[in-house]
């Protein structure tokens, strides 16, 4: 009876509204229930389990079934409303429209932009994402007669950037040198905010960008003027010593500076992501060295062309700024062929090598880059930096050299467990494992656990697997208490720049106490006279980065001008060691190269940094 009086604490339902304001061509799903269902609670069931299960919502099962304070009762018999699943294929005019499915890091915008229609368009198609994110597997009807990406292009009056991890409309109105409001007048949809992915328009008129500006016409003067003129300065480096591999023979150390050719002209493209833009072509203080690691990269790269011109090395380079851009990297490709080049350094972002070593694989041009992981192969690239995957087999190695005859123990916290137990059938030695404890604080370990384990008899070795701030520095202290009784030295499978904490110099005593061991990329150490140099020249001391970039340089065309080609230099001429790095290059016929290059240091009682291997 639709009259009837109604009980306190009853519920009843009040269908919803129809909304009159939605297209009449819009396809939606259906709001009210097609079924109800009995439902029998069974174990470990809740609320919310159900409302997966059948696709329903936690307050429509409440409301039917009075539920108090969201408590259901195993054995209790529930009203469940039955939805159209959300996730099954919608009926859809086969004609017009198709599904399509989200990919990782799509957003609404991404979507809508690929298939030639709007956010609104879209979300008008799909109402059930309207204020939702999309997730990735979801299936969305879109057109499916688009325009293709190149017809809505209009490159003659934009280029087109994709947004970057970590980007924002400050720095992006920085890096084209034009305001905010004249980016979002040229790209509405950045009103909802800039997303990961999303590509945007930046008007050509406000940056001045030509064809003429991605060659490298006058391009080396400019960025040479960001760094101080000075003359040609020679680099003495006193560890060139090397170590060719050659079928069939002994290796046998040479210098390779003795055996260069010097008939012939090398030729280097360098692709950089300079960003002109921000630094400001008028800016010729050195301070810039110090705070862009690009420029400071660059430095290195320079002084060591400069150094081996002055030893009668005939080399001829020409800089591109890809200002981090795939769009301008595509230009620089279209309009210079780098084919020509003896081989390329850089790009660096990885959309950017992908583009520069897929075009210049099949010439088998040497693209060199400082890191590169990726799913995706290239026969022609040569990564110079070795991963923390050959530091820790060099750490393995050496473990394996040196402990027999040394009690071995593993400290880990729980979370390292499966690698403590891989170490220790790695190792096939003896092995105490020693494992950290949950505690209300974190992390931590009790100096009775570790003392009981470690031998009075012999040297005790003892390598710590964590990755926990905390927990490696209760390590550290109490290892440090125990090491007047017992004679102990750490080791660590990774670096994990332990050393570099200078603000905190008792962790450095405790590492020194230790004679703690560790893998590294480098040396890291500047020589005095490589620091006197880069100092004579650019009037500012040499950071790590200045000192990779001359390192990498320097090796690579020592191994070009001994050899027919950069490859051949890679694949026969064994390892080498340059002012701060270590070069050993592993080939594989379809992956290029790859550093393999790695050392042990150790930290001393002066508590500076030795190599030891």
């Amino acid at each position: 009876n639709a009259y009837q009086e109604l009980i306190p604490g009853q519920s009843i339902l009040i269908p919803k509204p129809e909304a009159n304001n939605k297209p009449a061509d819009s396809i939606q799903l259906a709001q009210k229930p097609i079924d109800y269902k009995y439902h029998t609670v069974g174990e470990n069931e809740t609320l919310f389990s159900l409302s997966k299960k059948y696709h329903s919502k936690i307050e429509d099962i409440v409301s039917l079934n009075n539920v108090q304070g969201f408590d259901i009762k195993l054995g209790q018999i529930l009203i469940i409303p039955i939805y159209p699943d959300p996730n099954a294929p919608k009926e859809i005019d086969t004609l017009r429209y198709t599904y399509y499915e989200v990919q990782p890091k799509q957003g609404k915008w991404r979507v809508a932009y690929d298939h030639g229609i709007t956010i609104d368009e879209l979300e008008r198609l799909n109402p059930e994402i309207v204020d939702q994110n999309l997730k990735v597997g979801q299936k969305l009807i879109v057109p499916k007669f688009i325009a293709s990406k190149e017809d809505l292009r209009d490159d003659k009056h934009y280029i087109y950037h994709e947004v970057q991890p970590k980007e924002t409309l400050y720095s992006l109105s920085k890096q084209y040198g034009l305001n905010i409001d004249d980016l979002i007048t040229e790209n509405p949809q950045l009103t909802e905010g800039l997303k990961y992915g999303q590509t945007i328009k930046i008007p050509r008129k406000h940056i001045g960008l030509s064809d003429q500006d991605v060659s490298s016409d006058n391009f080396n003067q400019k960025i040479d003027s960001l760094l101080v003129k000075d003359t040609i300065q020679t680099v003495k480096n006193d560890s060139l010593e090397t170590e060719p591999i050659f079928t069939n023979t002994q290796p046998v150390k040479i210098n390779l500076l003795d055996s260069m050719r010097l008939d012939r002209p090398y030729h280097l493209a360098i692709l950089l992501p300079f960003k002109l833009s921000q630094v400001g072509i008028d800016d010729k203080t050195c301070d810039r060295l110090t705070s862009n690691n690009i420029l400071s990269y660059y430095s290195g790269i320079k002084l060591a062309i400069d150094s081996l011109k002055s030893l009668g090395l005939n080399v001829q380079y020409d800089v591109f700024d890809t200002q981090g851009s795939p769009y301008v990297t595509s230009k620089i490709l279209e309009t210079t062929d780098l084919s020509d080049y003896d081989f390329v350094i850089g790009p660096v972002k990885k959309t950017n090598v992908e583009k520069v070593a897929h075009v210049l694989e099949f010439d088998n041009t040497p693209v060199a880059v400082h890191q590169f992981k990726d799913s995706l192969t290239y026969r022609n690239i040569v990564v110079t930096t070795s991963d923390n995957a050959v530091l820790k087999q060099h750490m393995l190695q050496y473990l394996k050299e040196k402990s027999p005859g040394k009690a071995i123990n593993i400290i880990y916290d729980p979370t390292k467990k499966a690698e403590a137990d891989s170490l220790a059938v790695h190792l096939d030695l003896p092995v105490v494992k020693i494992e950290g404890k949950e505690t209300d604080n974190g992390l931590s370990i009790y100096i009775d656990d570790i003392e009981k384990q470690l031998a009075d008899d012999k040297e005790n070795y003892v390598i710590l697997l964590s990755d926990d701030d905390a927990f490696i520095f209760t390590v550290l202290s109490t290892l440090n208490a125990l090491n007047k009784d017992k004679n102990i030295t750490l080791f660590t499978l990774d670096d994990k720049k332990l050393y570099e904490d200078d603000t905190n110099d008792r962790t450095n005593i405790y590492l020194a106490n230790l004679n703690y061991h560790f893998p590294s990329k480098m040396i890291r150490l500047i020589k005095p006279d490589f620091a006197k140099k880069f100092k004579e020249k650019y009037h500012t001391l040499p950071d790590f980065v200045a000192v990779n970039g001359f390192d990498t340089t320097f090796d690579l065309l020592l191994r070009a001008a001994n050899a027919d080609n950069l490859f051949e230099g890679l694949q026969k001429i064994g390892r080498t060691s340059q002012t701060s790095k270590v070069y050993l290059y592993k080939h594989k016929p379809n992956t290029g190269f790859k550093n393999q290059g790695s050392v042990i240091l150790r930290i001393g009682k002066d508590l500076n940094l030795h190599r030891v291997e």
